[in-house]
């Protein structure tokens, strides 16, 4: 993947600086199926994405709700 961080299996629902018809790209993964993984909670995230136009700035991060997920959920 690249990056620097280990990686933590996620689901982005939608993101986008303009309004976007995603009706397309919903049409073309309702076939797909991946593969099983589990999951212990689930986190709500907002990102904020850079607007400043500094080279290497990172999006911020903020958790807006969490909910475990199991017997105890």
């Amino acid at each position: 993947m690249g990056e620097h961080r280990p990686y933590k299996a996620h689901l982005t629902l939608a993101r986008s600086r303009h309004a976007l018809d995603v009706r397309p790209y919903v049409d073309a993964l309702a076939e797909f199926t991946g593969g099983g993984w589990t999951v212990a909670d689930l986190v709500l995230m907002r990102s904020r994405l850079p607007v400043s136009g500094v080279p290497g700035e990172q999006p911020r991060y903020e958790v807006v709700g969490r909910w475990a997920l199991g017997a105890g959920g």
